[in-house]
């Protein structure tokens, strides 16, 4: 029963995004993560306006020796939401995949994906988290991130992967500017912040601290796609780092799902009119990052309320539209930057 009304749920957004993919349009979609008591989960479909697909991240997928198809909850976000979607709208092959890191409610989809579709070129920041004291990995187990740098090496063998660090602009459709924001290519390291929660060691924290984040440009609209760095590392590695001017953007995809805190600078510097949080219902209404969007004038968008969020751009205006609650915010004029 689940399972359908997701389907059905999906197949809603499909309908109401047809005209998105019109020759001149960019279409990005964050797509609902159901909620399986793993991660969070996070995948956006874009087609550009040439037509192409792309992907930044690829939802939630738990492999399980124990459930009836091999995935915790019976569910894996390539095969059960990315799928349907890109099925319906005829592709049968994907341009490329920007993975965030290397935490399996980012890139558990691909592993359903790369075996049941083409997938031209596998983009990520290269980062491989190395530690020898075992309770480093007590927050995100070693056997996960080695299960990534193995799917990596499978794109390296076949020339399908390309490595992006920050400074990096990346030619993938002549309409759309790409810039790499961060990591650098010494990667961040531990700040050595004291404010970490027990079980946030270094396999999870400085993995989303090494977040493959992009700013996605078509005409005048900025999308800032900054993965699941979180507050402390906003603050004492990204920050320093990134020129403020950088940061500035129309929609914003709500660092680590929008549940830290923004730091006040980090917010100065982006400034949205839409930010979008990919989270569970059961996380919604509580998530951190609400209350200083909404100070800022940003519109929130949450999963776990809204549904899927998509937002359909000319380069001129842009125009959101959800699955629930009839919060269409229309068009709108994007502002100068």
């Amino acid at each position: 029963m689940i399972l359908k009304a997701l389907i059905a749920a999906t197949l809603v957004m499909v309908s109401l995004a047809g005209p998105a993919h019109a020759e001149s349009t960019f279409s990005f979609t964050v797509l609902e993560i159901p909620d399986i008591q793993r991660g969070a989960g996070l995948a956006i479909v874009m087609r550009t306006p040439s037509g192409k697909p792309w992907l930044y991240d690829t939802g939630s997928a738990y492999p399980m020796n124990l459930s009836s198809d091999g995935w915790q909850g019976n569910f894996n976000a390539g095969r059960d939401l990315i799928a349907l979607l890109l099925k319906e709208q005829g592709v049968t092959s994907i341009d490329g995949i920007f993975i965030s890191h290397a935490h399996y409610d980012h890139f558990g989809g691909l592993l359903w994906l790369k075996d049941h579709f083409e997938i031209k070129k596998l983009i990520d920041c290269g980062y491989v988290f190395r530690s020898e004291n075992e309770d480093d990995y007590s927050g995100t187990n070693r056997s996960e991130l080695d299960h990534y740098t193995q799917v990596r090496k499978e794109f390296i063998a076949r020339a399908a992967h390309l490595t992006a660090t920050a400074g990096q602009q990346l030619d993938l459709d002549p309409d759309l500017k790409i810039v790499v924001i961060a990591p650098p290519k010494t990667y961040f390291d531990d700040p050595k912040a004291n404010t970490r929660q027990k079980n946030d060691t270094p396999s999870h924290f400085l993995v989303n601290a090494n977040s493959l984040a992009l700013r996605i440009q078509f005409g005048e609209v900025i999308f800032l796609l900054p993965g699941d760095i979180q507050t402390e590392d906003i603050e004492a590695s990204l920050m320093p780092f990134v020129d403020p001017a950088k940061l500035k953007c129309h929609i914003l995809v709500a660092p680590g799902h929008g549940i830290p805190p923004i730091p006040p600078a980090f917010g100065e510097a982006t400034h949205p009119e839409v930010s979008i949080a990919s989270v569970f219902p059961r996380y919604a209404r509580g998530i951190k990052s609400t209350a200083a969007l909404k100070a800022l004038g940003a519109k929130p968008y949450i999963t776990g309320l809204h549904g899927t969020v998509q937002v359909v751009t000319d380069g001129k205006t842009y125009h959101v539209t959800t699955e629930r609650d009839d919060t269409s915010e229309g068009t709108k004029p994007a502002k100068n930057l």
